[in-house]
């Protein structure tokens, strides 16, 4: 499930909910740097290795589970992560958007329209 599809009071519920371990992950320096310097494939090895519950309480939130009882197969848990990391709703909510400084500006140049003083 995608962010994009919990609507109404659930949605205000699964954000009040996904704030705290989500916090906690992008609080997290190397997490950070694994993001911004790394693949997504180090983000997702440092959240499976440093993050455990906190990636279960995610998962478990936006497929309608609970976390406590939430346990995803081996197999299902990296394409949830790949899913979850390539959901740009997840990307916007939570700031995880890389900050890249080779993007052109995509607006047009202002003209300075004061008058000049001669």
């Amino acid at each position: 499930m995608k962010l994009s599809e919990i609507k109404g009071e659930r949605a205000l519920e699964v954000i009040a909910d996904l704030m705290d371990p989500v916090t906690e992950i992008i609080s997290d320096a190397a997490f950070k740097d694994a993001v911004k310097n790394g693949t997504k494939g180090d983000a997702i090895k440092y959240l499976l290795k440093n993050h455990q519950r906190n990636v279960i309480t995610i998962l478990a939130l936006i497929q309608g589970e609970d976390p406590a009882t939430y346990e995803p197969s081996l197999v299902s848990l990296p394409l949830l992560l790949m899913d979850l990391l390539n959901d740009p709703d997840v990307s916007s909510l939570f700031g995880l958007q890389s900050q890249s400084t080779h993007v052109a500006s995509s607006g047009s140049a202002t003209e300075n329209t004061e008058a000049k003083e001669a």
